[in-house]
């Protein structure tokens, strides 16, 4: 019998993110689009996804968070996309049993925002007064994302047409650091 109570704490990692892949290549399977789980070391794209009717095809990145935590990313996820169809789908897991929710968002404005947010970082002290030192550490949060919440339909666009959707505290911070060195801005 399975342990219904399992909690983030008695599940590792990989098995966390295994877990946001794998719901991710369903719910596009769904969709109608062929759906694969890349092996691991695949820069940059844990599912691949062709859409049957248009022949679309899509690079995505994954983030699974627990129950209550944030999206958990890294120094890399600040590089720019390289193309119009690489997307992040971050996985917010519910308890087991219960849907997760996704939040469809451009490479591009995950960098940018990525970029600004850890910046504002190191400009500000530790609660000791001591400045930050750096760390390849990243993280978003659900609310800086909400407005791309169950978006599936924004797959179908290149990313450079699809609305930006962070919150406005998200965007004005973006506005005020800028983004990184050779970032095209919000596309």
């Amino acid at each position: 019998m399975i342990d219904q109570s399992a909690s983030r704490a008695s599940r590792p990692t990989g098995l966390t993110g295994a877990a946001g892949e794998y719901y991710v290549a369903a719910e596009l399977s769904l969709r109608g689009w062929l759906a694969t789980v890349t092996i691991k070391n695949a820069p940059g794209t844990d599912v691949l996804a062709r859409h049957l009717e248009s022949g679309r095809v899509l690079t995505i990145q994954t983030k699974t968070a627990s129950v209550g935590n944030k999206f958990t990313l890294g120094e890399k996820d600040e590089r720019p996309a390289q193309s119009d169809n690489e997307w992040y789908i971050l996985v917010a897991l519910d308890a087991i049993g219960r849907r997760p929710s996704f939040y469809l968002v451009p490479r591009n404005v995950v960098a940018a925002f990525l970029h600004a947010d850890h910046r504002r970082w190191l400009a500000n002290l530790s609660p000791s007064g001591a400045p930050h030192k750096d760390t390849s550490r990243r993280a978003i949060s659900r609310p800086t994302v909400e407005g791309y919440l169950e978006r599936w339909d924004l797959l179908g666009l290149p990313t450079e047409e699809v609305p930006l959707l962070l919150d406005e505290s998200a965007q004005r911070l973006v506005g005020e650091i800028g983004f990184a060195p050779g970032h095209p801005g919000w596309v």
